[in-house]
């Protein structure tokens, strides 16, 4: 199936304003996380405040692109605050937001992975949140058999028929190291989704022809898995150098599924 791939290059807040209404299955994304990085028109260190108004605005403003049935997975991480040494749970905040946004959590997901660093003066960090949001409660897409986890214990009457069970609420996928970005000739991105799990995520919130919406696209690892799964995406992103990044990973890595 051929698919279509945008990328918008801005403020993912007032490009979201382009966007036509009711016409995203499903959001993926992982905001800034406000720890200083630069993305060029973008400072990443602003006021908490700021921080969270930005991410009520993204969840808010993508009600209205969203189908009716539609989807928003929002990804954070426990962070240090530089100041008091305390780790805030950006978890617990966004959940927050997106209820005053007017969204429903279905689940947090908890992505956990190794590969990370080791600090001496707390236990090393090896998770990650990941918030599905969901604009109607009783009305949303959840393609159960469409990723459903192989049995271990094969011929038992009492498995369910449909060849799989029900993937648990914590997920196990590696990081993108340092050495694969640097085999994909991406070892400039500071941070990536690992494409199975953005895989996993649009087949049980889609179906093929529909559109996938990332508004802080970074890298296009969202728009890869729509590709490879014959769903179509929308990416924004506001560091111009990102959008030929996305190009070479959606000529270079599609691998159809």
């Amino acid at each position: 199936m051929k698919t279509k791939h945008t990328i918008i290059t801005g403020n993912s807040v007032s490009k979201l304003d382009k966007i036509e209404s009711h016409s995203i299955s499903s959001v993926i994304t992982s905001p800034p996380y406000n720890i200083g990085k630069d993305y060029g028109e973008y400072k990443d260190k602003v006021d908490r405040n700021n921080w969270e108004e930005l991410i009520f605005n993204i969840l808010n403003k993508s009600k209205r692109v969203l189908k009716p049935n539609g989807s928003f997975f929002l990804n954070v991480s426990p962070i240090p605050d530089k100041k008091t040494k305390e780790i805030i749970p950006l978890d617990a905040v966004c959940y927050g937001i997106g209820k005053e946004a007017g969204y429903y959590l279905r689940n947090s997901i908890i992505w956990n992975f190794n590969n990370m660093q080791n600090p001496t003066k707390r236990l090393s960090g090896r998770w990650e949140s990941i918030l599905w949001f969901v604009k109607d409660i009783d009305n949303y897409i959840f393609n159960l058999d469409d990723i459903r986890i192989p049995y271990i214990t094969k011929n038992d009457k009492r498995l369910s028929p449909t060849g799989g069970r029900n993937p648990t609420d914590v997920w196990y996928f590696d990081r993108v190291n340092n050495m694969t970005k640097k085999k994909i000739g991406l070892s400039e991105v500071p941070t990536m989704f690992p494409t199975p799990m953005i895989e996993r995520i649009i087949k049980m919130s889609t179906k093929k022809g529909d559109i996938v919406l990332d508004p802080f696209a970074g890298s296009g690892t969202t728009a890869l898995a729509a590709k490879n799964l014959s769903r179509n995406s929308v990416s924004i992103e506001i560091d111009k150098k990102y959008k030929e990044i996305i190009l070479k990973r959606l000529k270079l890595e599609h691998e159809p599924k």
